[in-house]
């Protein structure tokens, strides 16, 4: 469970005219709709993604803070358009809205903590967030009820469904007694890590993860006065955290394999979250389990290896580029 701690101290920040002039024409000043917020964006991810990772007490698994991180920035979003369009806040939305300021709040205290004089797009960002900000504060109360907040309930993953199936083969060299059976208990403390890892790539929006990934080079690209050696490790830094998108293309092509085999003779349709695989079909099992081993370059002890390939890539070009550009 995270743990917010907000500093309610009073913000202070240099915001010149040059920000100002990026305020959007509308009576709400919503951050998400400044016409520089793309080039805003990147930083602001980046706050929220540091308010992610302050909200643990203890040392966390990166893809719990990539997890709290997208579900932040997807709340502060759908939150503020809200309250935008409902120009109110009603009686039994206080507390949210109120959590809603927290939360900007949050992210202007990381935003201004190394302010660059010479950065107007941070200067940019903290004139938005803190006018939206503003504005939430400002807007009147009105009674009644109105619509709270709903994110998406966590999904688990369905027995016998895809990615279970998937999952439970490859935890094989992890499982504490022999009956192989998905249970936490049943797992060793690395193979609970391991498990957590793979069963959050089962709901991952790939596509918001290569942007994060696109902003965070984004922002190394764009440090002034960056020595070359610097620049090239933030780099290869990045490019490793994110090497874990190997995984979306190895489990699209295990699915597009298992789907193959399953609508010939065996189900009318295959659906990858929802579809049970017939798992009785001794057959079948081992058919299916010889795919997993083959797409996820598994080994005679049982391990799978598709980061392998992917990390020795991008550690022979960086060191090319240490050795040759810096």
């Amino acid at each position: 469970m995270a743990h917010f701690h907000i500093d309610h101290a009073a913000l202070t920040g240099n915001q010149e005219k040059s920000a100002k002039s990026a305020k959007p024409k509308e009576d709400f000043p919503n951050v998400f709709d400044y016409p520089d917020f793309i080039e805003m964006r990147p930083q602001l991810r980046q706050a929220v993604h540091t308010v992610a990772e302050e909200s643990f007490d203890q040392p966390v698994l990166p893809v719990k803070i990539e997890r709290l991180a997208v579900a932040l920035e997807e709340e502060l979003e759908q939150e503020t358009r809200k309250y935008e369009a409902q120009k109110a806040v009603f009686t039994n939305q206080k507390t949210e809205c109120n959590d809603l300021i927290r939360l900007y709040t949050q992210i202007l205290q990381v935003i201004s903590r190394d302010p660059d004089p010479n950065n107007t797009d941070i200067e940019d960002l903290i004139f938005a967030v803190d006018q939206t900000r503003q504005a939430l504060r400002k807007l009147p109360e009105k009674p009644g009820k109105g619509p709270l907040y709903d994110p998406d309930s966590v999904r688990a993953i369905e027995p016998a469904t895809f990615y279970d199936f998937v999952i439970q083969r490859l935890a094989h060299p992890y499982f504490i007694s022999d009956s192989h059976e998905l249970h936490r208990k049943n797992l060793s403390p690395e193979g609970q890590q391991f498990v957590d890892r793979l069963s959050a790539y089962a709901f991952r929006d790939w596509d918001a993860y290569l942007t994060h990934e696109y902003d965070a080079q984004h922002i190394i690209k764009n440090e002034k006065k960056l020595e070359d050696r610097v620049y090239y490790t933030k780099l290869e830094e990045i490019e490793l955290k994110y090497a874990d998108k190997a995984y979306a293309q190895v489990f699209a092509d295990t699915f597009n394999d298992f789907a193959k085999v399953l609508t010939l003779g065996y189900l009318n349709h295959f659906d990858i979250h929802t579809t049970p695989i017939p798992v009785a079909n001794a057959v079948l099992r081992h058919h299916l389990s010889a795919i997993v081993h083959q797409r996820f370059l598994v080994d005679d002890k049982g391990y799978e290896h598709v980061m392998d390939e992917p990390i020795k890539q991008i550690k022979a070009k960086y060191a090319f580029y240490l050795n040759n550009f810096s």
